[in-house]
């Protein structure tokens, strides 16, 4: 099974927390855009002590993150543990940068809790782990991020 990744999980360190040593080597990541839909600093996080990234449909945007290939039932189940607040899982259609379009899973917050300042932390991760993802993927993150109040967010 694939997933569509677009924070903290975009990278093998983000991985490796969620899901252990074992089985991160095993996994296939690469850069992909799902389409209609933009990332929204307006999730509140108590370990962040702030906003944290999500995502919302909006017909003319793309993220674009990080398609995770190769995912067990068992992977999906320590998932839904860690992202329990995110649940239930959407299915949606990525189109890898180089590839075919393929399903994957995405967990996203369906309505915000959090209209304040995104976390300082958690952003300097995110914008790290984007970095290593790929040209492609720190781009959207640092020009197609908006804060709660959908004001672009400059990661300048």
């Amino acid at each position: 099974m694939n997933l569509f990744v677009y924070g903290l999980l975009m990278g093998p360190e983000g991985l490796r927390d969620a899901l252990g040593d074992r089985k991160t080597g095993t996994l296939r990541l690469r850069p992909a855009r799902l389409g209609g839909w933009r990332r929204i600093w307006n999730v509140y996080h108590p370990d962040w002590n702030g906003a944290t990234l999500n995502v919302e449909r909006r017909p003319d945007d793309t993220v674009v993150g990080v398609l995770v290939e190769g995912l067990s039932d068992e992977d999906f189940a320590a998932l839904d543990r860690l992202q329990a607040s995110l649940l239930p899982r959407e299915t949606v259609y990525v189109q890898p940068i180089e590839g075919d379009a393929v399903s994957a899973q995405l967990y996203h917050r369906r309505k915000g809790n959090h209209d304040g300042r995104p976390s300082g932390r958690y952003r300097t991760v995110v914008q790290q782990r984007a970095y290593r993802a790929g040209w492609e993927v720190y781009e959207s993150l640092c020009q197609g991020t908006v804060d709660a109040g959908g004001q672009p967010l400059s990661f300048d």
